[in-house]
This record gives structure tokens, C-alpha cells and sequence, in this order.
């Protein structure tokens, strides 16, 4: 093994890490990089930006500026932007290799993908291809060091003069992405950069190290990006796996901060907590180029330490991704600065030396890509031709999946699956599956004999079995679950062949539309539509009258007698303050806008059931919603219910700090959204105000553990679960405290509820079952009222995830929804997070209805 920081830069690295802080400002470039020439038509870092980095947190723009013109500069460089964040910033991909390579850039992306295509692959030579190297920074936007790492690489790369860049550069493509997360980033830079003092303050109670509630860690919409790269839901991430897979790269690293009195982590991580999806090869090939990393940091005298504390199991993170791509995924974690200059147990941290190590196991991992060549192109070759022979193996086929009444959630996995590269196909023929009846057109084969065959696994089988007892993060993803639709597996080759049809090449929401002319008397459509909310709401805002069904209902139309279910939605025509082509015109721009179907009727007489002009058909008013947030409330939470809110249903959402409440007219709102949380924050006094504004009629909607604050202060009359007593043996070794708490839990798993569908928390479900995410052990029993109990748990109710084997059974009977009558209003008690990472399209059915239909759910 051999590598190119010479016995210079070591010994100047060494004595600028120990160097008094005045010279903070004025480390020369020898301080990150190597001492070589280098190319001066291509600017540095501190040329371009004015001052050296680690001085100054860079703004995205910046960032972006300089790579656009090292790009402009070099023969060396390419970039290309792949996407848009939430707030239009540019996520890009600068792209290094020599001139030669640059100039064929597209054959060799072309032949380094036909190694992932077993088709292919045998007959690719891989001793002369380039390997691809991806560098990914920093996906959290408060974890600043990787950010501001990706200059000094990309200069290095574009600009270096000495034989060790040009023999990286003939047998590498490089592709920096140097902001995963820039709208966070440019949040936490524009904090520390307002608060850097000129003389710095190392000071950890300093206001520069305490950034503001929700933090810059997330994106936008308060998300964390390094849990999204399996459901995309988010367009950072959206173009990012997109991108991804346009290079499938040997390496791929995910550069992360952690605790300032930390040191310095680099995967693999714990042996026994690996995904089994994962190849032990992967692990195996991680550990060899942990050895350049460790090389590297040994030279300077960097203390590090690997195989603890983090896990390569869940593949929604972006070290564990690649591991299911035939890629090296690859975890640092640098201590943080937090700022520029903090204090800690092993002394003063400066920003710029943890750039300096970002950089230097950048480095690292491209000298691993460059002497490990070709046993990483043969790993990707592998990898791939592997998986469609394991999936020989299989006692089945394929899985079949589609929700005949929800074609938006049938969209939206379908979605998922073409950004993974799953291919899946129309069925031909009506099918029978495990009970469960599947029909052309909506309904859909993903076989398994394909490239992504670990991956389709992962996301539909269901885990009940594990080798370990700890999860960094959840235990299990199976995406049937989360977006509660039937599926199960075809068993023969036979039966696959009678009903495979053709591959589904293009993908789209469906179309809306009025099934047919302008009514007179009424319109109405199903809550069965994961979309249908949407419409409903464009319809109040813009001033329709619009009632919702609590008995189901056989209409004559056109075509014939249709049912409608519980939930239903009528809007009458003449009761409207417009006239009926004005009504029309909004039917019609609410079924576009939604992609669902309405239909006109011309009478109120229905063949069987509820009249139209019966009072079973309930008015509902417009939601206007509030929610609480700030400190003492949970802003993961309360991001997945503005995104959804605001991206998917075009509702608006007032977010109110818990410090605010007391100066707010509450009777703007008629419903109140409370996450999870303490809610320390609200006094006497704002209590008194919620009080008297739910009991003369309003809603609250109250997720996980705000339950536990309103029943504390007599909103509603709850009793929780507690976990069963445990008798330990007497004496358990020390040493192993933290890994026995940390089993005792349920790690992110999934449980199977019965759903009351005739409730109004339960419109727009056809099936009673209703799998729900459950992380902890919170939960509440059923109360007494047995009108107010719509979602129970099962008994044996775990169907996917880890639990602690004593904790079993301990959701099994309880709450998954109550509903309270505090006076005339209502409180929506929902356990367990209905909205988790944005992609529990089964379970988030339920939160809406809470916002549109707590005014009717009497008790």
C-alpha cells in the first residue's frame, strides 16, 4: 500500500495542528493539501473565495461558484447539476478525471454500467477501466467540515501537477457532490458565520455552538436527508439516487460529523449488525480500505476507531445504500467544531482541522480506489450477476401488489421502484393471492430474477429474525406495509408466466377527471383516493359548500348503479353561492388537480341507503389548521406534517413557537396539530385557552406523546401502557450496559392494527387491518367507551421488525387511536407517528381525516 502525502506535509500538518490560534486565519494551503505545483490558471479556494477555508463557513452559492469554475478552468472537470432542493438551490455533480478520459467520458460511463447488467457483464475487460470514486458531502446541513472539504479535493484534483494526481486521475472518475443538503447547509453556516466573533470564543456555551430550534441538521421541511435515500421522497433525494445510479460507483463515500469530544469513526461498522441482504465480501472489502484511512490518520497522528457504534443495516442511509448496489459504502464521522473554534476533553477543535481530516480521508478512499481497481470493478460485476442466481434460489417468483381503490399510492411505490431501478410489470389476467384478489390495472408483478434483487427483498419481505439486538436506525422498511396495499407472492414460474405482461417503462399520476356533464343537483366522489383530501380542500377554499357521508350508499349513474363507501363526498349544486357552471368549472379543476374520478348525479334518490338530502351526509367546514412547534416539541414530527400538507395536499399549515400561543387569536383556527413532545413551553394561562377553544368546538390533533401531556392537564382521561417487569440475574457485566438498554426496545417495527372503517378516523379504508410504524414502547390502553377505541392492536400484532422478545406482546390490545369530547369539541389521540418519514402513505390516510372529519367524530 503506498499513498501520496509525503514526509513534508505530515511534518507540517503536525506543527500547524499544534500552532498557537492566531494563526487560525492564515494557514497556508500546505496545511490540508499536499505540497505540489499546481496548475495556476485554476483558481484555490482561498483565491476564489478571499479568505482560506476553515476561516469562514462557505455558502452554497459559493460553493457552487467555484466548482462552476473549476469546471470552466480545467480540461479535468465537468459539472452538471442533477437536481433542485426545496428551496431551488443547484445540487450538482463536478465530475474529475484526465483530459483522455474526459474526452470519453460517456464510453466509459456506458461500459462501467454494463458491469452491473449480468446481460452484459462476462464480456466486459475491466483490466484497463476506470473505477468511480463518489465523494458525497455532507448531508446534514450542521455537520459543516465535509462541505467545506470538497473545494480543497476538487482543487486538488483539477489543479495538481505531481504523477501521483495524474495516475489517479487516468485510472478514476471522480464525482464530488459537494452539498447533499444545501438548504441546510447555507441555514447553519449563515448562524455561525453571524455569530463568529473575531477574536474566537472556544467557549461550548457560546450562542455560535447553539443553533435555534429545529436546527440545520434537516432540509427544508425538517427532514433527515440520510434516512431518505431508500423512500425519495424528497427531491434532494429524488436527484440524488437518480444520479447515483447514472455512475454506480466502486466507492462511495458519506461524510458526517458527530460529538466535539469524539474523535474520529470510519466504517465498517459493527460486524453482527450488517444488513444479511449485504454480501460478507461487502464487509470484507469495507475493512481493506479502512486500512488506507488508517494509514493515513496514523501518519499525523489522528486517533480514530471503527467496528463500534454504527451499523451498515438500514439501506436508506447513504453508507448502506451503496452496500446493496455492489458499491463500498463508506461512514466518517469527524468531530465536530460546531463553530469555528470549540473546546473539548482532548483541546481546542478548529474548524479547519476537521476539514483537514474530511480531506484526508477523501484522499484516503480514492487511493483505495485506484490499488484496489480492479477487485472493486469485479466486486460491481459480481455483485449483480450474483443476485439474479440467488434469486433462482427462491421457493417463489415474484410479489404481486396494487390497491384496486388507491391508484395515487399505487403511483408513489411505483415511483420509489423506478428510482431503485426495479423493474415490474402490468398483470394480464385477474389473479387470486393469499386471499387477496388482484386485477389488471392495478395491480402489478416484481420478479425476482433481476438485477436489484437484494434490494426488492428488503423493501418487501417481511424480517422477524436477527442476528443482533441494536439498530442505529429502524429494524425494517417493507413498503407494502407502509403504504398499507395487498401484495403477496406468486409461487410457480407457471403462474408468473400466465400473468406477466409488459414492463411498466412510464409512470404518472393518474389523470382526473368528471365522469360526466354538468349536474344540476350534485357531485360526488370516494375517500378511497390518497389524493382525495386534496380535492376536498380545493373545493372549500375556493367557497363550495361539501358534505361527507357516514352510511354508504348505492347512486344510479350513466353507466350504471355505483356504491360509495363511508366518507363519500357530496357537494350539491344549488345550496352554492355560484351558479352551477361556475361549480362545474371547480369540480373539474379540483378532479385535475387531485387525478381523481367525480361523478354528476342528477337526483337525490338513491337506489339503496343514505338520501342525498339525509343528515347522515355531515357539513364539513374548512380546516384551518395550527400547529405548535418550537422547543419541547418534535420537529421531525412536525416536518413530515407540514410536508405533506403543503407538498401533497396544497393545505396550509400555521406553525406557531410554544412561546407565541399566548399572543394568538385561536378562533382563527378550528384545528390544532400537536406532535410529539413535552410542551413545557405552554403556561396556566395558554392551557386555559386551549381548553376553553377545544371545548367550544375545535379539534386537536395530538401525535405520540403529546397524549401524555394533554391527559397530565385533563384535555383527555388516558391510561398507558407500561412495559412488563423484568428481573435481572444480579449482577450483569458493565461493559455491556449500553448494548442490554439499548435491546430493551422496539427498534422501528411494524404492527398489524384493527381499523374500525365506519369510524370517521377509518373513511376511505377498505380493509380492517392497518399496519402502523411503532418506535418505543409508548402507547395507551383502550378506554371504556367502546365508540372510541377505532384502532386496536392486534393480538400477535408484530408482523416485521425487531422487539425485545419480554416486549413482544406488549402493543398487542392497545390503543392505536382514541377519540375524547372534551365539551363541544374533539381530541384525536393517534399513538404512533401516522406521517413517519414521509412515506407511511397507509397509516397518514388517518391523520388527514382527523383534520377534515374530528368536527363529526361525536363520542
Amino acid at each position: 500500500m503506498k499513498h501520496y502525502f509525503g514526509k513534508a506535509f505530515v511534518v507540517i500538518s503536525l506543527l500547524l495542528g499544534f500552532a498557537a490560534m492566531q494563526a487560525q486565519a492564515n494557514r497556508p494551503l500546505t496545511y490540508f493539501l499536499e505540497d505540489i505545483p499546481y496548475d495556476n490558471t485554476v483558481p484555490s479556494p482561498e483565491e476564489f473565495l478571499g479568505y482560506q477555508v476553515g476561516e469562514w463557513h462557505i455558502p452554497h452559492a459559493l460553493m457552487v461558484q467555484y466548482m462552476e469554475r473549476i469546471a470552466e478552468a480545467s480540461d479535468r472537470a465537468m459539472i452538471y447539476e442533477y437536481g433542485r432542493s426545496h428551496e431551488f438551490r443547484p445540487l450538482v455533480h463536478l465530475v474529475i478525471t484526465s483530459e483522455e478520459n474526459q474526452r470519453n467520458l460517456d464510453e466509459i460511463q456506458a461500459n462501467h454500467l454494463a458491469l452491473t447488467d449480468p446481460d452484459r457483464s462476462a464480456d466486459m475487460d475491466i483490466s484497463n477501466m476506470p473505477a468511480v470514486v463518489r465523494l458525497g458531502y455532507g448531508v446534514h446541513g450542521n455537520e459543516q467540515s465535509s462541505h467545506n472539504a470538497a473545494p480543497l479535493v476538487a482543487y486538488y484534483l483539477a489543479a495538481g501537477q505531481s504523477a501521483a494526481v495524474q495516475e489517479l486521475l487516468d485510472n478514476m472518475v471522480i464525482v464530488i457532490d459537494p452539498s447533499l443538503n444545501p438548504d441546510g447547509q447555507d441555514r447553519f453556516a449563515s448562524w455561525v458565520n453571524r455569530h463568529k466573533s473575531k477574536t474566537l470564543n472556544p467557549d461550548p456555551n457560546n450562542r455560535e455552538f447553539r443553533d435555534v430550534w429545529p436546527g440545520s441538521r434537516t432540509n427544508h421541511y425538517w427532514f433527515d436527508l440520510n434516512r431518505d435515500w431508500l423512500p425519495v421522497q424528497h427531491p434532494e433525494s429524488h436527484g440524488r439516487v437518480n444520479a447515483y445510479h447514472r455512475w454506480m460507483p466502486n466507492i462511495n463515500t458519506d461524510h458526517h460529523e458527530f460529538g466535539s469530544n469524539s474523535t474520529f469513526f470510519f466504517q465498517p461498522g459493527e460486524p453482527l449488525r450488517v444488513n444479511p441482504r449485504t454480501p460478507q465480501i461487502t464487509d470484507e472489502l469495507t475493512m481493506e480500505v479502512a486500512k488506507y484511512h488508517a494509514e493515513f490518520f496514523d501518519e499525523i497522528g489522528q486517533t480514530y476507531y471503527t467496528q463500534q457504534g454504527f451499523d451498515d443495516f438500514y439501506y436508506g442511509k447513504g453508507s448502506t445504500y451503496p452496500d446493496v448496489q455492489g458499491s463500498i459504502g463508506i461512514l466518517f464521522e469527524q468531530a465536530s467544531s460546531r463553530g469555528h473554534l470549540q473546546e473539548t476533553i482532548h483541546g481546542e477543535l478548529s474548524f479547519a482541522e476537521t476539514i483537514r481530516n474530511q480531506v484526508i480521508v477523501s484522499m484516503s478512499s480514492m487511493q483505495a480506489g485506484l490499488e484496489m481497481r480492479e477487485t472493486l470493478l469485479e466486486h460491481l460485476r459480481w455483485f449483480f450477476s450474483s443476485a439474479v442466481e440467488e434469486a433462482g434460489q427462491e421457493d417463489f417468483e415474484a410479489y404481486i401488489f396494487g390497491d384496486p381503490y388507491d391508484q395515487g399510492k399505487n403511483y408513489h411505490l411505483h415511483d420509489i421502484l423506478k428510482t431503485h431501478q426495479v423493474n415490474f410489470y402490468d398483470i394480464t389476467e385477474s389473479v387470486r393471492i393469499d386471499g387477496q384478489d388482484f386485477e389488471p390495472g392495478s395491480a402489478w408483478v416484481v420478479p425476482l430474477k433481476q438485477p436489484q434483487y437484494r434490494l426488492i427483498q428488503s423493501m418487501f419481505e417481511q424480517a422477524l429474525e436477527f442476528e443482533d439486538s441494536l439498530f442505529y436506525d429502524v429494524s425494517t422498511w417493507t413498503k407494502p406495509y407502509a403504504f398499507n396495499l395487498p401484495y403477496g407472492k406468486v409461487s410457480s414460474a407457471r403462474e408468473m408466466r400466465n400473468i406477466q405482461g409488459g414492463a411498466v417503462t412510464e409512470i404518472g399520476l393518474p389523470e382526473g377527471r368528471v365522469e360526466g356533464s354538468e349536474s344540476h343537483v350534485a357531485y360526488l366522489f370516494e375517500w378511497d383516493e390518497y389524493y382525495a383530501p386534496k380535492a376536498l380542500y380545493y373545493l372549500q377554499k375556493h367557497g363550495l359548500r361539501t358534505h361527507v357521508a357516514t352510511e354508504p350508499f348505492t347512486m344510479p349513474l350513466a353507466g350504471g348503479p355505483r356504491e360509495f363507501n363511508f366518507g363519500a363526498i357530496m357537494v350539491p349544486v344549488k345550496t352554492q353561492d355560484k351558479d352551477a357552471s361556475r361549480v362545474y368549472e371547480l369540480i373539474t379543476g379540483a378532479a385535475t388537480e387531485a387525478g381523481i374520478t367525480i361523478y354528476p348525479v342528477e337526483t337525490s334518490l338513491v337506489d339503496e341507503g343514505i338520501h342525498l338530502g339525509s343528515r347522515s351526509f355531515a357539513f364539513l367546514r374548512k380546516p384551518e389548521v395550527l400547529m405548535l412547534i418550537g422547543s419541547g416539541t418534535n420537529s421531525r414530527e412536525a416536518g413530515e406534517i407540514w410536508h405533506m400538507m403543503d407538498q401533497r395536499f396544497h393545505m396550509p399549515v400555521t406553525k406557531v413557537e410554544l412561546e407565541r400561543f399566548s399572543g394568538v387569536d385561536l378562533n382563527r383556527y378550528n384545528v390544532i396539530v400537536m406532535a410529539s413532545g413535552s410542551y413545557g413551553g405552554l403556561g396556566e394561562s395558554d392551557r386555559d385557552a386551549l381548553s376553553d377553544w377545544v371545548r367550544s368546538g375545535g379539534t386537536i390533533v395530538a401525535l405520540g406523546t403529546a397524549n401524555r401531556w394533554l391527559d397530565r392537564h385533563d384535555f383527555v382521561d388516558m391510561e398507558f401502557i407500561s412495559t412488563p417487569d423484568i428481573e435481572d440475574e444480579e449482577r450483569l457485566p458493565y461493559y455491556l450496559r449500553s448494548n442490554i438498554r439499548g435491546a430493551r426496545r422496539i427498534s422501528g417495527s411494524i404492527f398489524m392494527t384493527s381499523l374500525d372503517t365506519t369510524h370517521p378516523v377509518g373513511y376511505g379504508y377498505r380493509r380492517e387491518s392497518l399496519p402502523v410504524y411503532v418506535s418505543g414502547t409508548f402507547g395507551a390502553k383502550t378506554n371504556n367507551n367502546p365508540f372510541t377505541n377505532p384502532v386496536i392492536f392486534e393480538e400477535n400484532s408484530l408482523v416485521s421488525g425487531y422487539v425485545w422478545e419480554p416486549y413482544l406482546n406488549v402493543m398487542d390490545g392497545s390503543a392505536g387511536g382514541q377519540i375524547h369530547s372534551p365539551g363541544r369539541g374533539t381530541v384525536v389521540s393517534i399513538l404512533h407517528n401516522p406521517n413517519f418519514r414521509g412515506f407511511w402513505f397507509g397509516h397518514s390516510k388517518m391523520f388527514m381525516n382527523s383534520l377534515f372529519f374530528g368536527q363529526i367524530m361525536g363520542t
